[in-house]
């Protein structure tokens, strides 16, 4: 899962890059430890899997924590804690067996009892977990969808069942073909029930307050206080793998600055650093004679939430804006997503729907985005029209709109900045009001629906365009904007049941019908398609980027 999360908006900055490429670092990426160094770009928020939901905790989590199946580097949903799984014939019942002997990192037993703890905890809705949909409408579980909505009070109805220590029985209400990939996101990770119960609301909010199931453990004395910017993971002992875990300790830094991150790599105190501004881009990417380019291809797309729940908004004009379908489209007709990318997202590329480029294929073997591509296009002229048009509609003759994004990185000031201008250009009496805040608060403001519009980014949990067109159904809770698009939802549904689900052509015709849907209402306006060009210093193996769900497998990272 992306980054398998809300995230911040890029990792870049606009700076001084030019300055860098000049002075004050080493000619040689070599890193001058024998431990990875590694850069967050944001603070993490938690370490509990139930309740994190983005990139940089999931980071973490994902190598700290370990569920039934790992993704592999090639991107297989491999068995992991599992040492077998079973499928019955109709794809609807899951027999699960478990390694023997498998501990939690304070060396007492994991069984799969702690299973059916963790995933019961997750889809109760006192967990305020947003990651419960993914046991119901993406995982089908039996009555996950009634437990979370408090239609069933009983946990226990939960379609998960340990028939011993090593064995656990999982019921769907309909197959799932991407099953084993769910396995592997962390919010199917177990959490160990004594740990819960014994910190409470403290649980996952420091390092020391958890107990750990995964490659990797917080190093003593060098862990995570919940504020502090550098941090050590260190081989945990118990790993019923420990043997493939190629690295004994590997140290992290949160560099909020790209060109401070690009000095550190400069300096040999960083293995990999991103270089996504124009100006980091051009002035870094020949760094080492080319050598240590990479760019990063992400399954993730940046789009713009139109709150349209008609309430929570800046004003009740606004309120009643974002709710016109002739408003919205106005918007996604002026929005300039080629200047846009060509200014601030070097790499990129413009969006042409939800689903990201690269990410999926269909049936024939074609990029599903290629397939399902919306005409998004800027016309500025069609734009006036319709805005005219609009606000008429809703009896107003101007519009002030709060738009939100990230404090934490200067290129999302810098796209807000663009957005301000250019759109307030092309659509008469509109005002956009910027609100720049905290990644954390911005993610807490897009959950109470406290924004008029906000810039997201969604990173892909799985291979399947599902993990993102789930996003917008009336049960999902990343459904930040209220979104109520009936055309959607059935498209949605179709292809998530019998006969479609199974049926590779038919589901993928399905998620189109759903893209479709999505434009036609101006539900959302996709933007950009996100790639990231970074250094890497060569000689850190093991360190492969994945698209979807987990960004870095840790366990068989390390340097030469």
């Amino acid at each position: 899962m992306k980054t398998w999360k809300k995230v911040t908006l890029g990792t870049v900055a606009l700076g001084s890059a030019a300055l860098l490429a000049a002075c004050g670092g080493s000619s040689s990426s070599s890193s001058t430890s024998k431990n990875p160094q590694l850069e967050l770009t944001t603070d993490i928020t938690t370490l509990d899997s139930a309740l994190a939901t983005d990139t940089y905790s999931g980071e973490i989590i994902g190598n700290t924590q370990e569920g039934l199946t790992r993704v592999n580097n090639e991107g297989v949903a491999e068995n992991a804690l599992a040492k077998d799984i079973k499928v019955s014939d109709d794809g609807k019942v899951y027999t699960i067996t478990l390694h023997d002997g498998l501990k939690w990192s304070d060396g007492t037993p994991l069984t799969a009892k702690d299973f059916v703890y963790s995933w019961q905890r997750a889809v109760n809705p006192a967990t305020g977990s947003q990651y419960a949909y993914l046991y119901s409408d993406a995982g089908h579980i039996k009555n996950a969808s009634e437990i979370n909505s408090g239609k069933i009070k009983d946990l226990n109805q939960l379609g998960v069942v340990a028939n011993s220590d090593t064995e656990l029985t999982v019921t769907l209400t309909q197959p799932v073909p991407y099953f084993k990939f769910l396995l592997a996101a962390p919010v199917y990770a177990p959490v160990q029930k004594a740990a819960v119960e014994k910190y409470g609301k403290q649980y996952g909010t420091t390092s020391d307050k958890m107990v750990y199931s995964g490659p990797f453990v917080f190093k003593k004395n060098a862990g995570w206080t919940g504020t502090n910017a550098n941090f050590s993971l260190v081989k945990n002992p118990n790993y019923y793998d420990k043997k493939n875990v190629k690295s004994s300790e590997i140290d992290f830094q949160v560099v909020k600055n790209p060109n401070t991150a690009v000095q550190l790599y400069k300096q040999g105190k960083l293995d990999e650093a991103p270089i996504a501004s124009p100006e980091l881009y051009s002035a870094n990417k020949g760094f080492n004679g080319g050598k240590d380019y990479v760019p990063l291809k992400e399954a993730t797309t940046a789009y713009i939430e139109y709150n349209q729940s008609g309430k929570g908004t800046s004003n009740p004009t606004a309120a009643k804006a974002l709710q016109n379908v002739n408003i919205r489209e106005a918007i996604n007709l002026a929005t300039n997503r080629n200047e846009l990318v060509k200014q601030f997202y070097p790499g990129s590329a413009p969006a042409t729907g939800l689903v990201p480029a690269g990410m999926a294929t269909t049936q024939t073997g074609e990029d599903f985005s290629k397939y399902a591509a919306q005409p998004y296009t800027y016309d500025v002229s069609k734009a006036k029209e319709l805005w005219q048009k609009g606000l008429k509609e809703i009896g107003a003759k101007s519009v002030n709109l709060t738009y939100t994004t990230d404090a934490d990185k200067p290129v999302a000031k810098a796209t807000a900045d663009y957005l301000q201008t250019s759109l307030a250009k092309a659509l008469p009496g509109l005002t956009i009001t910027e609100k720049i805040v905290p990644f954390q608060q911005r993610l807490k403001d897009s959950q109470t629906q406290n924004f008029d519009m906000v810039m997201t980014l969604w990173g892909g949990d799985y291979a399947e365009p599902s993990t993102f067109l789930n996003l917008f159904t009336q049960n999902s809770g990343q459904n930040d904007g209220k979104v109520n698009n009936p055309a959607y939802e059935a498209a949605f549904n179709k292809a998530s049941t019998l006969p479609d689900v199974m049926d590779d052509a038919a589901r993928n015709a399905d998620y189109k019908d759903a893209e479709q849907a999505l434009f036609e209402q101006s539900s959302i306006n996709p933007v950009y398609f996100r790639t990231t060009p970074s250094l890497r210093n060569p000689n850190l193996k093991g360190f492969n980027f994945h698209g979807t769900g987990l960004n870095y497998n840790l366990k068989g990272t390390y340097v030469k």
